[in-house]
């Protein structure tokens, strides 16, 4: 080999290969949330709708279910079982999050404990069925425990029952941009909906920059990031241009299993507090970060809020 050739080879090999990007998509509050949606066959729409985003990018998906909203006047509602066996059937998995999306806040340990459990009614067969374990759990309002005590009974509580906490790495307003969306439609203004959707895209896509800036600043590395989104309308509209985005951006699309066993996923948190907030931020409050350190977090615009809220 002419020794520049070989060169050229030596310097190529020892160069840094640089980590493609990585993301994990979860979904919370299964079966469906929605103004706009609110039949049978509504409900069906949307989660069709979701799916064919998620199954044309190829995005192993998480959903997270609230145990309560698969009942009708306190029976079981086939529909909604139905909406859980088309996300199994599409390949993604599904997560417990909890029977009455129970404040962990305003309630006791042995009250979400038995909110937890509710939720596992009738999920866990449901995943029997297909031979599939129920292993993550996701915290609503992403309350972790207000005491000491607490975060520490229900850590205990949550491995005892077999379950790996899913953590969030990217977290956002994306629930008030959808309940505007709603309200929108709901006044069949169409150019508004348009409006927002557009605005949605680009928050969420500036929360992933900002939350992708905190983990270089915290472990001077990428991290595999996670994704908190909701089962709701905005998102079975525009869920495929967001992840059209990702993907030009050079993200890969993987499982929160991957996600988490990155080393970055098991840093010390020893945050207890009533806020609901990022585990990057939890990992910068344990670590005496400050609040210059948190500086730039994308906020949902002022018009948006307004609309949702029906200011």
């Amino acid at each position: 080999m002419p020794r520049f050739a070989f060169l050229l080879v030596m310097y190529c090999l020892a160069r840094p290969v640089s980590a493609q990007k990585q993301i994990c998509i979860t979904i919370d509050d299964l079966p469906t949330v929605s103004r706009v949606y609110q039949t049978a066959g509504g409900r069906d729409t949307l989660t069709q709708h979701l799916l064919s985003h998620l199954t044309l990018h190829r995005v192993p998906a998480v959903g997270f279910v609230i145990g309560n909203r698969l009942l009708t006047e306190s029976r079981v509602d086939s529909s909604q079982i139905r909406l859980l066996n088309r996300w199994l059937d599409a390949g993604m998995e599904l997560g417990n999050h909890t029977f009455a999306h129970k404040d962990y806040n305003d309630v006791s340990t042995t009250i979400y404990q038995q909110d937890v459990l509710g939720g596992e009614t009738l999920l866990k067969p449901l995943l029997q069925k297909r031979v599939q374990s129920l292993r993550y759990f996701r915290h609503p309002f992403l309350h972790r425990g207000n005491t000491p005590g607490k975060c520490d009974s229900l850590s205990r509580f949550l491995i005892s029952r077999g379950y790996e906490e899913a953590a969030v790495s990217v977290d956002n307003g994306d629930y008030l941009f959808s309940a505007a969306y709603d309200r929108a439609l709901l006044q069949h203004n169409p150019t508004l909906a348009a409006s927002v959707g557009r605005q949605y895209v680009d928050y969420m896509m500036a929360c992933i920059h900002y939350y992708e800036a905190q983990a270089d600043s915290l472990f001077r590395r990428p991290i595999p990031h996670i994704l908190l989104t909701h089962a709701n309308t905005i998102n079975s509209v525009y869920l495929g241009e967001l992840l059209t985005r990702l993907a030009a951006e050079g993200f890969a699309f993987i499982s929160l299993k991957q996600a988490q066993q990155d080393p970055a996923y098991r840093s010390t948190d020893t945050f207890v507090g009533k806020a609901g907030i990022s585990w990057l931020h939890r990992w910068a409050l344990t670590q005496g970060k400050k609040g210059s350190f948190f500086k730039g977090e994308p906020e949902v615009p002022e018009v948006v809020q307004a609309l949702a809220s029906g200011r």
